[in-house]
């Protein structure tokens, strides 16, 4: 899967860093970082595809810019993406390549652009109530779709929010998007919401769309599962802003800034592939993963004494996280 996200670089805090743009107001300045995050179906991060970064223009901030072109908007960095992930699968036929957004993919020009590049799935979640060919709106059609089946999984836990299980409700429904003097686009719907939530708890109401057909349980729990990855980049994030703290780094220029930046989307990469792999396969020797280069200083670091002839497991059991883990126990 090519999960994609976006993420905003608060530097306010370093104001020696020539050219920055302002954030969400004037008084903040900064960039913004929207990176593609190669993920396997069991959430196995295997790189950074791809990264797009940007500053705003001051003199434009705040503009409506709705009747702007797509190519001069910020929503451009969306369809760009997907276009890095098609020129992707065309090197590798073999392998089947999704792609994951959440709400803010939700733009009609990717929808349509998305047809000229079959060769490769999307999943994005739906934000727009859009007209349908039909007359009637997306929420409507959902909302009266009959009942496929459920899924159950454990919601992953958020810094403001403890894991718990969840039971979605899905219904699912092939439609044809097509907005006022715009291109219809025929897609699937799907609702995936919590109807059984306990009380006190913000139950979970997904919609999502997709170029995939989802006429089973299986089909559409499949579909559950690519948007559950989506987390992964979520993750990603907070090592590469609060591990790395890139938004400490002190810089004279953004030139000088953005190729820092980028190796700091590799180390932060690889921090959180090698903390997966140690979940996935704990007993996985380290050398199978690090040079001894890499891993000999980081054991003698954490356990105060030389290292073995015979290379440990990857995942430091004592201590509950990986080697090469450099910010605190909480992996």
């Amino acid at each position: 899967m090519c999960v994609q996200d976006s993420m905003e670089l608060d530097d306010t805090a370093q104001p020696g860093i020539a050219g920055l743009g302002p954030l969400r107001s004037l008084r903040q300045h900064g960039l913004y970082v929207h990176p593609t995050l190669a993920v396997t179906p069991d959430g196995v991060p295997l790189g950074v595809l791809d990264a797009w970064m940007w500053t705003r223009d001051r003199e434009t901030l705040g503009e409506d810019k709705r009747h702007w072109p797509i190519e001069a908007k910020e929503s451009m960095r969306w369809l760009e993406g997907f276009e890095r992930c098609a020129e992707l699968a065309a090197t590798l036929p073999d392998t089947r390549l999704v792609y994951v957004a959440d709400r803010e993919s939700d733009i009609h020009e990717f929808m349509v652009r998305a047809q000229c590049h079959p060769q490769v799935d999307w999943l994005i979640r739906a934000a727009q109530d859009r007209k349908l060919a039909e007359g009637d709106t997306l929420w409507d059609r959902l909302a009266q779709a009959s009942v496929l089946g459920e899924v159950s999984f454990t919601l992953p836990a958020r810094p403001s929010r403890p894991s718990r299980p969840v039971v979605l409700t899905l219904r699912v429904e092939r439609v044809t998007v097509q907005p006022k003097g715009g291109e219809p686009v025929t897609v699937t719907a799907l609702r995936a919401r919590e109807e059984r939530a306990s009380v006190g708890v913000d139950p979970l109401d997904w919609r999502l769309l997709t170029n995939r057909p989802a006429e089973t349980l299986a089909a559409a729990a499949e579909l559950i599962q690519w948007y559950g990855r989506r987390w992964t980049i979520e993750v990603f994030f907070r090592i590469f802003k609060t591990g790395c703290r890139v938004e400490a780094l002190q810089l004279s220029t953004l030139e000088r800034l953005e190729p820092a930046l980028a190796l700091y989307l590799i180390i932060a990469w690889r921090i959180q592939y090698l903390t997966v792999l140690g979940r996935v396969t704990p007993t996985l020797p380290c050398d199978a993963v690090l040079d001894p280069d890499e891993w000999h200083p980081v054991y003698v670091a954490i356990h105060r004494q030389p290292p073995p002839t015979t290379p440990p497991a990857a995942r430091d059991d004592r201590l509950d996280r990986p080697l090469g883990w450099p910010f605190g126990s909480q992996g």
